[in-house]
């Protein structure tokens, strides 16, 4: 299931959402509002070394697939 990140616009709260589907509701966990807008989230990779996981990453550079052209980027 996909974690979604939302805006409350009746109480300004940010808040996280796993969620069974893209359009599926959320309300506020703060005031119960349905008033919520899904915000654009961003996911981030770490290797155990630390750091950009795309410093050292084979492939093309773009989403670290094995092989340049595997993710059709």
């Amino acid at each position: 299931m996909p974690l979604f990140e939302y805006l409350c616009k009746e109480c300004g709260k940010e808040f996280e959402r796993i969620v069974p589907r893209h359009d599926s509701p959320a309300d506020c966990p703060h005031c119960a509002s349905a008033r919520v807008e899904k915000q654009l989230s961003v996911f981030a990779v770490s290797t155990s070394q630390g750091g950009d996981a795309m410093d050292s990453a084979p492939g093309c550079g773009r989403c670290g697939a094995a092989e340049p052209g595997m993710c059709q980027m």
